[in-house]
């Protein structure tokens, strides 16, 4: 019996060391006890193990975000002058093809204060100065509707006969207590004033939801041309000229923000190189608020205007310059001629 049991001792010791040995590893010990994951007792997966593959996602350099947003392009444009009675007879298209132009330029309102359009503003109407038909309105209409030509509405700030006649804003007088009259003996009003101001900026509002694409100001500042050294010191015309002149710019520009039309200014060469500050605007103030400068260019070309614009913060100078008085090679240019009297 002894003999029995020591047998059965070993075959057990025995059992114990090939269980160790051959299945230690499928062997488990948790909580609830020992568990024994023989290898033919799990469930095969229903297929081949798979992972994810990894995706880097790369961008070529065309793809690349932009770094800053891109610049507006100034397109080059031929603009080419035409008359209120070729807007109402229907050749002012055809007449802008022929010259070889891209935008049409027509004064809308002139040195006299007439206005070429039957404008509803009240100033306008009191003043007697509005046209008494709509059929300019009609044909910017029409033409804006085609969208072939570039529309430019030209128009004349501060030199106005009919507000200077009526007592608004000036007229700018002498020191010895007479109206001052420019070279073509016409009278100018007074950027400090806040009614002219603001007659201007609705005017300029109004041609601008009529359709055009660009309002032209012609002698938007004090005058700078003539006889100005006899100008008198007074409330119309201080000491400091660039501070009424650049507000003006501020508020017609932020009145224009709400629509499509955009502000450019007609300036002498000199107001841009800073030789003549009589008009109270500076490079400064027209690399702020001018789409673009109307200019006549000067005997040494561009260049010293582009300079004078870039260093005063203007982007894209000389593609932002339209020349006065002809074609320009590379370049924006239009049939106007450079006024006799610029502010």
């Amino acid at each position: 019996m002894l003999k029995v049991i020591i047998v059965v001792l070993l075959i057990l010791l025995i059992a114990c060391i090939l269980f160790a040995v051959f299945l230690g590893r499928y062997v488990e010990y948790t909580d609830d006890g020992v568990k024994i994951n023989l290898p033919w007792s799990q469930e095969e997966p229903d297929g081949p193990e798979t992972t994810e593959p990894v995706v880097i996602i790369t961008q070529t350099p065309s793809q690349q975000p932009s770094q800053a947003a891109e610049e507006p392009a100034w397109e080059t444009i031929g603009a080419v002058e035409v008359s209120v009675q070729q807007l109402t007879d229907g050749t002012a298209a055809q007449s802008v093809t022929a010259a070889g132009g891209n935008a049409l330029v027509v004064e809308m309102k002139n040195a006299y204060g007439r206005l070429s359009w039957d404008s509803n503003v009240e100033q306008a109407v009191s003043l007697g100065v509005a046209a008494g038909d709509s059929s300019v309105r009609q044909a910017i209409s029409a033409l804006d509707r085609e969208d072939e030509l570039y529309l430019v509405a030209r128009v004349s700030c501060f030199r106005d006969q009919t507000l200077a006649n009526a007592g608004i804003g000036g007229p700018l007088m002498t020191r010895g207590g007479n109206v001052w009259y420019d070279p073509q003996g016409l009278r100018w009003v007074s950027p400090v004033s806040q009614q002219v101001r603001d007659y201007l900026t609705r005017l300029c509002t109004e041609l601008a939801e009529m359709g055009f694409d660009e309002i032209l100001l012609e002698c938007p500042g004090f005058p700078d041309q003539g006889e100005t050294y006899v100008l008198a010191t007074s409330e119309y015309h201080p000491v400091d000229l660039t501070g009424p002149a650049g507000q003006f710019l501020e508020e017609v520009t932020a009145a224009l923000e709400e629509t499509e039309a955009k502000v450019s200014l007609m300036v002498s060469a000199d107001a841009v190189l800073g030789t003549n500050t009589l008009s109270g605007l500076t490079a400064s103030s027209l690399a702020q608020y001018a789409h673009r400068i109307w200019v006549a260019l000067p005997a040494q070309g561009e260049q010293p205007l582009v300079s004078a614009l870039e260093q005063a913060g203007m982007e894209h100078a000389s593609d932002r310059l339209v020349s006065l008085g002809g074609a320009r090679t590379g370049g924006s240019w239009t049939t106007l001629s450079a006024p006799d009297t610029a502010g």
